[in-house]
């Protein structure tokens, strides 16, 4: 794969994740982004992950969701794109996902396949707003190298069943632009989770619920990740279990 020595990490009381020790890693925000889409459609059936990179979000929303559930991963850097496909096969979930490996702007990766739960978060940095990382797989997850969330709702708009759900995240500072994204994309919010590193501090990241629907009010909720004594808060540890986090 590269000259950078592989880890093998716990993600779920289930499911380990290989990933490259410098290079992208699972993090707080992939909990999140797995845990909006399992809260989103809980039922959901027919799965697709936008941006799959290594696959933890791809592993943990796909083991919570019901068993006959299937789901297609996308991600575009090879590197990446190989983890994936090694992460689901040595978690027994590569005969319910299939690992795509491609451009997510590319209308006709999928061809007319639709699902009715779509999770994704694309990447927050526009090109010229800071130095690129070294690393490739750093990069394209730090920056917005193959688009951000115009791109992802697009994409999400272009394959979501007519009841389907998308939920995608983003940093906390950018809700204007990704209810431009959204309303251009042709889908309605209809939720919007804001989340709080710890009671004091700025929205780290925003958990957006989207769908072929009417705009209503958005359903608005707030989960605090920790407390000011730094320790998680119960609603956080109810998605680590719900997620059957160690």
């Amino acid at each position: 794969m590269d000259d950078d020595p592989l880890e093998r990490v716990q993600l779920t009381r289930r499911y380990h994740l290989h990933q490259r020790a410098r290079g992208h890693r699972t993090a707080t925000d992939d909990v999140l982004c797995a845990w909006g889409g399992v809260t989103a459609h809980p039922a959901a059936r027919r799965y697709l992950d936008l941006g799959a990179g290594h696959g933890s979000v791809t592993l943990m929303t796909l083991g919570t969701l019901p068993a006959d559930a299937r789901a297609h991963a996308v991600e575009a850097q090879a590197i990446s794109h190989a983890l994936l496909t090694r992460n689901l096969a040595e978690s027994d979930l590569a005969r319910r996902a299939t690992a795509v490996l491609g451009d997510i702007r590319d209308p006709e990766l999928l061809g007319d396949a639709r699902f009715d739960l779509i999770t994704g978060s694309p990447p927050f940095m526009p090109l010229g707003s800071g130095p690129l990382p070294k690393d490739p797989q750093r990069a394209g997850g730090r920056f917005e190298l193959r688009g951000g969330i115009e791109a992802y709702a697009t994409a999400a708009a272009r394959w979501l069943e007519t009841d389907g759900v998308a939920s995608l995240l983003m940093d906390g500072a950018s809700r204007p632009r990704c209810e431009r994204a959204f309303a251009a994309a042709g889908l309605a919010l209809v939720g919007a989770t804001t989340v709080l590193p710890t009671p004091d501090k700025p929205p780290r990241y925003i958990i957006y619920a989207v769908a072929r629907a009417t705009a209503t009010a958005a359903d608005e909720r707030v989960l605090v990740v920790r407390d000011r004594a730094g320790a998680w808060t119960d609603a956080f540890s109810r998605v680590r279990e719900m997620l059957d986090l160690p």
